[in-house]
């Protein structure tokens, strides 16, 4: 899985979105969007938000990593491109994305006067969401759930 990982990028990602978005027109899906990403896809929903912003309404990320760090594809640097909510739910013990990039992306996002939160799942690792890694929590997996959940509700209806 690495090393598949590590051979795609955020333009692909963006790439395939065009294609997703395609094919949902096509089955007659041309209304608003949300998107969801964990670990390495959050940074890649946000960016889906930013680069398909009259399409994508909602964008949420869980234990996402590097969403506010050096690289250049960083979604932080594409805040003023983002027109959908935002919701980032972070891993209280996570390197990935340590505090300072968390304030980092709030920053940003404030400053491009996105609707956004940032919330702090304390206590829960990076993957906590997923029932096979070793660091699942089930109190945490079943809020992260109900906030996804309440979300996409209260922004696609």
């Amino acid at each position: 899985l690495l090393m598949l990982s590590g051979g795609t990028t955020q333009g692909m990602t963006i790439r395939d979105g065009s294609a997703f978005l395609d094919a949902f027109a096509a089955e007659g899906i041309d209304g608003p969007i949300g998107v969801v990403g964990y670990c390495m896809g959050g940074a890649r929903a946000l960016n889906a938000a930013a680069s398909y912003p009259d399409r994508i309404v909602a964008a949420a990320s869980f234990h996402g990593g590097n969403l506010a760090s050096e690289a250049a594809d960083s979604p932080h640097r594409k805040a003023a491109s983002i027109k959908a909510r935002v919701y980032v739910g972070v891993a209280g013990v996570d390197h990935s994305f340590p505090p300072e990039q968390s304030a980092r992306l709030a920053e940003a996002l404030r400053v491009a006067e996105v609707d956004h939160t940032i919330e702090n799942y304390v206590g829960v690792g990076h993957g906590w969401c997923v029932p096979d890694h070793s660091v699942y929590d089930k109190a945490g997996a079943e809020r992260h759930w109900k906030r996804l959940t309440t979300f996409f509700k209260e922004t696609l209806g």
